[in-house]
């Protein structure tokens, strides 16, 4: 006797996909956070040091600009047109791209 096997009902596809969107969506949130923590730096140095914002300052704020493009094409391109590995790099580099941001700014 022979026995097929069965396919689950669920498309783990759409449930991946999804799963990275809100990912992607909840990077924005983080984003903004570390963005927030960043400015706070941004003007301590301004404070505290010579009043000038050094080129770390402004590498910093290219790099948020980064991640931002980076989870809004992780977002919203639709699910035919990008497969689940380069959607979840993307995300990974929203984040990434997050933390190097601060990381820039602690070393100006």
């Amino acid at each position: 006797m022979t026995t097929t096997p069965t396919t689950p009902a669920t498309d783990d596809f759409a449930r991946t996909t999804r799963i990275l969107r809100f990912t992607a969506l909840g990077g924005f949130v983080v984003l903004l956070g570390l963005f927030v923590f960043t400015v706070v730096l941004v003007l301590g140095d301004a404070i505290d040091g010579d009043g000038a914002a050094g080129a770390f300052t402004d590498a910093a704020i290219w790099v948020f600009r980064a991640a931002a493009v980076a989870g809004l094409v992780a977002l919203v391109t639709p699910r035919d047109l990008m497969a689940t590995t380069p959607r979840r790099a993307l995300v990974v580099a929203q984040y990434a791209l997050g933390v190097a941001g601060v990381v820039l700014q602690l070393m100006d």
